[in-house]
């Protein structure tokens, strides 16, 4: 029996679309730098431990993928990662989001006294980041550890600091996301309220 080279062989996803050829780019849809997800006002939030933060092997896929995310999704495409001063030095081009809706939700955070930082990720794509600093957020732990106990019943041991950072983290990414929500349904009212005037 002859062998196959594995590129010559055909795959299920391609024996079931025939006619589509997967080297066509649009096919997939057009990549417009976030023009088609600003009309749509669709948002994506990518939220890791390793964004801007060298860690392990997630961080080279964030870097490795940042610049084709970037080119389709533009200013609409955010990554949220925990503020570390040393690689936010030589990784991150601190600025002030252009967005608006996006410096209000930072803001609103800042005046409960956390830092957020925003800035763009020196890498392929520029992606937008925002950036957490946790130790300003450790004056809520006892607070969500609480909340989680309550809600779930998962325990987490006062002196263990990566579960304690991860807590900490996960908590300020969800107070910011609640945020900008919410402020997408108002704007979101108030147009259709200006429409229908």
């Amino acid at each position: 029996m002859a062998s196959v080279h594995r590129s010559q062989r055909l795959t299920r996803i391609q024996k079931s679309l025939p006619a589509l050829r997967l080297d066509d780019i649009q096919a997939f849809g057009e990549m417009d730098h976030g023009l088609t997800a600003k009309e749509e006002n669709r948002w994506v939030f990518e939220v890791a431990w390793e964004v801007a933060n060298k860690v392990g092997g997630i961080y080279t896929v964030l870097r490795s993928k940042a610049g084709v995310t970037t080119e389709e999704l533009g200013d609409q495409y955010y990554m949220l990662g925990p503020y570390n001063e040393t690689t936010v030095r030589t990784e991150v081009e601190v600025g002030e989001p252009e967005d608006e809706l996006i410096r209000k939700a930072m803001e609103k955070m800042s005046l409960q006294g956390i830092k957020v930082v925003y800035g763009r990720w020196l890498i392929d794509g520029s992606p937008n980041v925002i950036l957490f600093d946790i130790g300003t957020g450790a004056k809520f732990l006892e607070n969500w550890k609480n909340e989680l106990w309550d809600l779930a019943h998962i325990g987490i041991p006062w002196h263990d600091k990566e579960s304690n950072d991860a807590t900490i983290f996960g908590n300020l990414c969800a107070w910011f996301l609640s945020d900008v929500s919410i402020m997408l349904i108002r704007s979101k009212k108030s147009d259709q309220q200006n429409h229908t005037i």
